[in-house]
């Protein structure tokens, strides 16, 4: 470090001593032979780094001339979503921002994007309130499908009253464990319903193997169902009572401001989902 900020060792030192004084905690472990950071020293670390992140894009976005988005963009993504339509298209914002280094992770669980350092979140579905900003920008098409072997042992439902003579694989989230209603189109209202679970599960892939081992009914993403309905390892069933589509919401913090880097992110998958006739019309 004193090398690279061209001071002498004794003033570093110093610095950071005084600086684990007035934190209260030890940053740096240190040897004879080596120093290592402490937990809380990598904490402080990145915590910093953001917030200098956070100063040079507030700079970037108060400039007159046209800012060129940089930096790493921390995301996180439903699986199916990331797997299925997101990362194929990638490529192409790479193409167009190749000074944007993308850090993806991929959850169908909650995330805190404070203290996991995330940018924004994509999400499904209706939101909950909460003190991020939500920007709609999108839905995906759903399927309401099974596997032949399941429908082979219990049957093609013909309509929603059938439901209730069958199990499905359901989806729950977060701690409390709420599970996920079905939703479809009749005519021009929404019907929302509670069907009796086969098996549940917080894992879009764990969702996707339990309904191809046929152990109930599956509700879900169009795009990363349809290679399964093709091939006939899954069949749709009440195709007059369509499964309504899942909004798609990009979430980001309410303290800071919109960084370029989250806006052309957030510009991009609005335009892919709107190739995709995916658009927020769709809902």
């Amino acid at each position: 470090a004193a090398e690279v900020l061209q001071l002498h060792r004794p003033t570093i030192t110093k610095a950071v001593q005084q600086l684990e004084r007035e934190l209260g905690v030890r940053l740096l472990h240190r040897t004879t032979r080596k120093v290592s950071v402490t937990t809380e020293g990598g904490e402080f670390y990145q915590r910093c780094r953001r917030l200098l992140e956070e100063v040079n894009d507030t700079f970037n976005s108060f400039t007159s001339h046209a800012v060129v988005p940089t930096g790493r963009l921390r995301l996180d993504l439903p699986v199916t979503l990331a797997k299925s339509v997101i990362i194929p298209a990638l490529p192409d914002f790479q193409k167009r921002y190749p000074q944007i280094e993308l850090i993806l992770g991929a959850t169908d669980q909650p995330v805190d994007l404070f203290d996991d350092g995330i940018d924004c979140v994509v999400r499904l579905g209706e939101l909950k309130d909460s003190s991020l900003v939500a920007r709609r920008i999108g839905a995906i098409p759903m399927v309401t499908c099974a596997s032949p072997e399941y429908l082979e042992r219990h049957g093609m439902p013909m309509n929603l009253e059938d439901l209730d003579q069958h199990r499905a694989v359901n989806f729950f989230t977060g701690r409390e464990r709420k599970v996920v209603h079905w939703a479809f189109r009749v005519e021009n209202t929404t019907v929302t319903l509670k069907l009796r679970s086969g098996i549940m599960t917080n894992e879009s892939e764990a969702l996707l193997a339990c309904g191809l081992a046929g152990l109930g009914l599956l509700q879900g993403v169009r795009p990363a169902l349809q290679p399964y309905l093709d091939k006939g390892l899954l069949i749709q069933v009440l195709a007059d009572y369509p499964a309504l589509p899942k909004p798609v919401s990009i979430l980001y913090p309410s303290r800071s401001h919109l960084a370029p880097k989250v806006r052309v992110f957030m510009d991009w998958l609005t335009e892919l989902l709107d190739q995709q006739h995916l658009t927020s019309a769709d809902c």
